[in-house]
Parts: structure tokens; sequence; C-alpha cells
């Protein structure tokens, strides 16, 4: 249908805030998966661009979170903060059949809402019955759950690589990550600074 300048056509804000849940269900997503690039770097100590490298050779997200259990083992990541790690790895395991459901269900615009039996423009998913059973009527509100809860794992992340220690490693593996040497560089800097001091009268 045309429309005059100004105007919008039948259901496009409906599809515009449809779009925008979607593009931030798939950003929240893509965080998360960002946070546990930095979790294996944590562990392993392994920088950018070769920890990216392993990150994101296997070609599932499900892989990945696979990797990132095996590598906490495999450097004997403490039983405590192991546990920690793995719930949320099952967090995100249980969140991700939303956050597909946002990604790959097909939606198009109706005229009529087959929930209300009302006529007005709605986002309705484009194939009867839907590609996936687990889709809910009030999708919108499904959606927005899982970003909520995208959201509260990403703190959850952020969390826990604040407050978790670097393993220790009983084995010759790779240098600290970059960060955490350079700033015991500067600390060891600073003491040897100091040391020059010693036996010389404090300046008043």
């Amino acid at each position: 249908m045309a429309t005059t300048e100004g105007q919008m056509a039948l259901g496009e804000k409906e599809w515009h805030e449809h779009a925008a849940l979607i593009g931030r269900v798939t950003l929240a997503w893509n965080q998360n998966v960002h946070q546990l690039l930095r979790v294996l770097i944590h562990l392993t100590g392994i920088e950018s661009p070769v920890a990216d490298a392993i990150f994101f050779s296997p070609q599932s997200d499900s892989a990945q979170r696979k990797l990132i259990k095996r590598v906490a083992e495999a450097v004997e990541l403490g039983e405590q903060y192991r546990a920690s790690l793995e719930k949320i790895l099952k967090r995100l395991e249980e969140v991700s059949s939303g956050r597909n459901l946002a990604t790959h269900v097909i939606f198009g615009i109706s005229a009529f809402d087959p929930e209300t039996n009302h006529w007005g423009a709605t986002v309705v998913p484009t194939l009867n019955p839907p590609q996936d059973s687990r889709l809910q009527p009030d999708f919108t509100a499904q959606f927005q759950a899982v970003e909520q809860k995208l959201h509260a794992l990403h703190r959850d992340l952020e969390n826990r690589l604040i407050h978790t220690p670097f393993p220790p490693r009983s084995f010759d593996g790779p240098p600290l990550p970059k960060a955490a040497a350079a700033a015991i560089q500067a600390r060891i800097a600073e003491l040897d600074a100091g040391s020059g001091d010693e036996g010389q009268p404090m300046s008043m």
C-alpha cells in the first residue's frame, strides 16, 4: 500500500518493534559468547588471536561450551569454581533454545491477529504450524524473558571473571595474560625504584 511522506505502511511499527527485540536477543547472546572467550583466556593464559582461533574452531555454540568445560578440567580449576562455571554453562544451554527460536523462526506481518481474533496488523509466524513447537503463543514475552536471562548471565560471567583466581599451573603452560603480566612488571619496577631509596634520608 502506498503511503504519503511521514506515514507508516501497515504493520511497519509492529515489524520494527519485533525486529528490535530480535536484535537485542542476538546482541545479548553474542555478548555472552564473548564472555566465554574471555573465560578461555582466563583459564589458559592464551591471548588473542590464538585464543580466538581455538575458541571459534568448533562450529556450534554447544561445542564451544563443551570446550570451556573440558579446559576447566584440564587446568585443574578448583572444584568450587568449576562447579560455578558449569552451572552458568548449563543456564546458557537452557536459554539457547529461546535464542534459536528468535533467530531462526520465520515471521511476517498479518492484518488479522489469530490469537485475539481481531483485525489489526500483528507479527505472526509465517509457517503454520510454526517451525518449532517450543515457540509460545506470546512469543514477544518469551523473547523478552530470554533477553533478561542473557543479561543476567552476562553479569554472572563478568562477576566470575573478577573473582575467580587464575588456576594453578602444574605444567609448563603459556604465560599469564598480557594485562596480568604487565601489572606484575609494573609492580616489580615500583619495588625496584623503592629499593634504590634505602638508606637515603626522607625529604620533608
